[in-house]
């Protein structure tokens, strides 16, 4: 009887194994490798960023009010995790780590569950909130420069600003507190993610952010004492001295863009009736009804009435045509929002993107290009890989995937 493996066999006994006698000798996983995940709660800020982008869903957070404030206990399903390491890459604290232990075989669920606990204090801190006042300070120093941050936080502008609250109110992060009657700005450092969304609201640029140019603090300037020129302009539509909105009803053509656009919802305009009507008391002589005003039927402010206008009377039934440009009524039509494409690239909607940057700076891929000032929105096809993580991360829901 032939036994052609015996001489192989017993040849083999004296040789140096050929396999990784694992798991007796546990091999060392490669530089790159993802495994098992260590959460910091210590770094953490509770923005919840992590859970938006999972796209396995395998993070999630139970909060329990405590004597202290309130209990944060927030879990990593490894048994869901795809380790693609996106939730480590938004995090800015670096409070998600991925080591390369690859030993994850286990017989309870609980042994694939990585836990964490974070107490988020009551906001005892606000009594600080009466710093705002700190913003006075640098508003009486006439030449003194407010400067972006190098953090990438919001810097407010004390002499541009109308505290119109329209910041407080864009922010996906509910970091900013202001209030129109103490004329107070506040910014909670701890919830602020840098996305600029504030500086885009803002009607005033009273906001700078990081790529902003500095801003000279200037003397309040005293009003020229140009009162001879009203009385001449009275046909002309005047600007209020209070800051306010006044309609010229010969250009409006009550599109309502104005009243949509207002931040104090204090305009009304009935387009049937033709009427524009102004809350004084809720207006805040922001100007964003004047900037956003197709026909330029708004005037914010006094401004410089040109004298000369006076014999144009005559010419201003030739002009009366132009009442029929009620249907130049274009910026109205609302346009056809735009579709999900079926190749799984996203798609942006010009309509809600504030242009925030977002999506920029957490596309794994690099493939994003936005620029805030020329207000452009650009896909590099090649590299995008259609992992969605623009769309779960955008604040305005701009991007469809």
């Amino acid at each position: 009887m032939d036994f052609p493996f015996v001489k192989e066999a017993l040849s083999s006994i004296f040789k140096k194994s050929s396999c990784d006698m694992y798991p007796v000798r546990p091999s060392e996983a490669a530089p790159n490798y993802r495994g098992r995940i260590v959460f910091h709660p210590d770094k953490c800020i509770n923005c919840n960023m992590c859970e938006r982008v999972c796209s396995g869903n395998a993070i999630t957070h139970v909060s329990e009010p405590t004597e202290d404030g309130e209990r944060i206990t927030r879990t990593f399903y490894l048994g869901s995790c795809t380790f693609c390491a996106t939730c480590m890459d938004f995090c800015g604290h670096g409070a998600i780590e991925f080591t390369r232990d690859y030993h994850m075989v286990a017989t309870k669920e609980e042994d694939l569950m990585v836990t964490g606990v974070v107490i988020k204090k009551t906001p005892v801190k606000k009594a600080p909130a009466a710093k705002p006042a700190a913003p006075a300070a640098p508003a009486p120093a006439a030449g003194a420069v407010i400067k972006p941050r190098d953090d990438g936080k919001p810097v407010q502008v004390p002499s541009k600003c109308v505290y119109c609250t329209l910041c407080a109110k864009k922010c996906p992060a509910g970091a900013l507190t202001v209030d129109r009657a103490a004329k107070t700005w506040t910014l909670n450092e701890d919830e602020c993610v840098g996305c600029g969304t504030c500086a885009d609201a803002c009607p005033k640029k009273a906001i700078l952010m990081p790529g902003d140019e500095p801003v000279a603090v200037e003397a309040p300037a005293a009003p020229a004492p140009a009162p001879a020129a009203a009385p001449a302009a009275k046909s002309a539509v005047v600007g209020r001295e209070d800051g306010k909105p006044v309609q010229d009803p010969d250009k409006c053509v009550y599109c309502t863009i104005c009243a949509k656009k207002c931040p104090a919802g204090a305009l009304e305009v009935d387009r049937a009736a033709k009427t524009w009507k102004l809350d004084e008391d809720s207006c805040v002589a922001c100007g964003t009804c004047e900037s956003v005003c197709p026909k330029k039927a708004i005037v914010c402010g006094v401004q410089d009435a040109p004298a000369a206008p006076a014999p144009a009377p005559a010419p201003a039934p030739a002009e009366a045509p132009k009442a029929a440009e009620p249907e130049v009524i274009e910026p109205c039509k609302p346009a056809e929002p735009p579709k999900p494409r079926d190749d799984g690239r996203p798609v942006q909607d010009p309509a809600k993107c504030v242009y925030c940057t977002i999506c920029a700076k957490k596309c794994p891929a690099g493939a994003l290009e936005v620029d805030r000032a020329a207000k452009t929105w650009k896909l590099d096809e090649d590299l995008c890989i259609g992992c969605g993580t623009c769309a779960g991360v955008c604040p305005k829901q701009a991007i469809l995937y």
